[in-house]
């Protein structure tokens, strides 16, 4: 499955960038997102690894992953190594006299009740990314 939000922050890209440019930061942008380093004093950049689960409903569900993008002020690129298959990329471009930032979240459970999981999950994961371009408004502004 495949969602995209996006949202216009009164704020150039250089300070939007300073709030996502840190997954782990990402992760305390709210209580839906659960972001930690897999090794101590992780820089983030390419390579760097984390833990990423999302709380669907309860559950909280992901698994390790790798930064593929993290080109300065404009997108970050993560990637599950282990885990539900998902893939993160924000985009952050010039717009107007803010930034507009788009999120694109991709996700894929395996199987046939994987299928049935992702469509029941839809609802709550939009919304989970959502509160999190949200935050980061919150944050930026």
């Amino acid at each position: 499955m495949r969602l995209e939000e996006q949202i216009v922050v009164a704020a150039p890209p250089e300070k939007v960038w300073d709030v996502v440019a840190d997954p782990c930061r990402i992760g305390r942008l709210g209580d839906r997102f659960i972001v930690e380093e897999l090794a101590p004093d992780t820089v983030p950049g390419p390579g760097a690894r984390y833990r990423v689960l999302l709380k669907v409903g309860a559950v909280p569900v992901g698994g390790n992953v790798e930064v593929i993008e993290h080109l300065p002020p404009r997108e970050l690129t993560w990637t599950t190594i282990t885990g539900v298959d998902h893939r993160l990329r924000l985009r952050l471009r010039p717009h107007g006299d803010g930034t507009r930032v788009v999120l694109r979240f991709a996700y894929d459970s395996p199987g046939l009740l994987g299928t049935a999981a992702d469509l029941a999950a839809y609802l709550p994961v939009r919304r989970a990314l959502r509160e999190l371009l949200e935050s980061v408004a919150e944050q930026v502004g």
